[in-house]
């Protein structure tokens, strides 16, 4: 009694679904008794099946619905009914693993594989699930199994090089990761991995080839732009970082973090003129930290903008840090305006903090401003005289 009421609710639940377009097949008007239906395919074909594949489709109108915990049900009475049922239990295994039940989704897996044994897709499957458990040891055996049939095989390869990636063992997770790159070489996620990984055992040459390789698969990752630009940037490589920051501001026009990169990096070359508009839109962005300040100003000096290198070492100055640096700036410019005692209250400000950076440089312009001074009133006099 309870098998037939059971599967008149199956025959509800399905025809439901085939009612509202949800299937491909239309359902008879007669179940015989014991509990199979016909079906007709969208070939026009007629076909019998039991109540585990109609507890299987009716898995499946819940999927499609979002409804796990029901769909869930109706596989477990699925795979009750009939136990070698290999379809049911791979989807229940996959529905397990979709809601993050992962001790249960390597039951079901399991129960599959003993139906299938060496199936590829379910050894991965399985591994999968134990890397979510942590259980590193019972990923490693799984994953294995698919190298011992393939010493190629992608999935095999890219997550034993996680796996040993986890373990901080760089040198074994390199190598499986390189293998996966044979199998998918334009694997963007993987080639970004070996990038760090290589970065990790201070290898900078093999680092930037593969960061390089990893923009040309993926030249719309943002993320690898950056982690390029930011490789560059470290090596003082400023003419190379210049186009990706430039390419980066263009994308990312709040930024205020790629705008100080661009600005500096331009503020390094020959470029130095374009620099002082990109730093100051850093700044109105939110990069008010006294460093920018101080590269805008020194900036500004190089460019012969000397009242504006001013007007930026006082706004530095208020926004803390770098006073030094901000100082010494400030100094350099009313030097070059002429204004020689100012200058010299400013480097020796400078010196007051004895920064290691700017204190030796500052008592050499202290004695080098004296001596500016004293030319500068002996050719006044020169004038006068004539």
């Amino acid at each position: 009694m309870k098998l037939s009421l059971y599967i008149a609710m199956m025959i509800s639940v399905l025809a439901l679904g085939c009612a509202t377009g949800g299937g491909g097949d239309s359902v008879s008007e007669t179940v015989d008794r014991g509990g199979s239906m016909t079906i007709t395919d969208e070939s026009g074909f007629e076909k019998n099946v039991g109540p585990a594949e109609i507890a299987y489709r009716s898995a499946q109108q819940f999927l499609a619905a979002g409804n796990y915990d029901e769909a869930i049900a109706q596989l477990r009475s699925a795979v009750a009914i009939k136990p070698t049922y290999l379809e049911a239990w791979s989807e229940l295994g996959k529905t397990y693993t979709k809601i993050k039940d992962f001790e249960s989704g390597v039951g079901a897996f399991e129960k599959a594989l003993e139906l299938s044994p060496g199936n590829e897709a379910l050894i991965a499957s399985i591994g999968y699930n134990y890397l979510y458990l942590e259980n590193y040891d019972k990923a490693e055996e799984y994953y294995n199994m698919l190298l011992a049939e393939d010493s190629m095989n992608y999935d095999g390869n890219v997550h034993l090089g996680f796996i040993y990636q986890k373990r901080e063992d760089i040198d074994k997770a390199i190598e499986y990761y390189e293998k996966a790159l044979v199998s998918k070489p334009q694997d963007a996620q993987t080639i970004g991995t070996l990038a760090n990984l290589y970065e990790q055992k201070g290898d900078d040459a093999r680092k930037l080839e593969y960061m390089k390789r990893a923009i040309e698969a993926a030249p719309d990752n943002f993320k690898f732009q950056t982690q390029l630009a930011s490789m560059y940037f470290k090596e003082k490589k400023y003419e190379e970082a210049i186009p990706l920051y430039e390419n980066l501001t263009a994308n990312f026009p709040d930024r205020a973090s790629y705008y100080q990169f661009l600005g500096f990096s331009l503020s390094q070359t020959d470029r130095k003129a374009e620099a002082p508009a990109i730093l100051e839109k850093a700044i109105e962005l939110g990069s008010n930290d006294a460093f920018t300040y101080a590269i805008l100003a020194k900036t500004y000096n190089e460019i012969g903008q000397h009242s504006n290198a001013i007007r930026t070492a006082q706004n530095g100055l208020q926004a803390g840090g770098q006073e030094a640096f901000l100082y010494y700036q400030w100094g350099e410019a009313l030097s070059k305006l002429k204004e020689f005692d100012d200058a010299i209250a400013k480097f020796e400000k400078v010196v007051s903090y004895r920064d290691p950076q700017w204190t030796d440089a500052a008592v050499k312009q202290i004695d080098r401003q004296e001596k500016l001074k004293k030319r500068e009133e002996a050719l006044r006099e020169q004038g006068a005289l004539e």
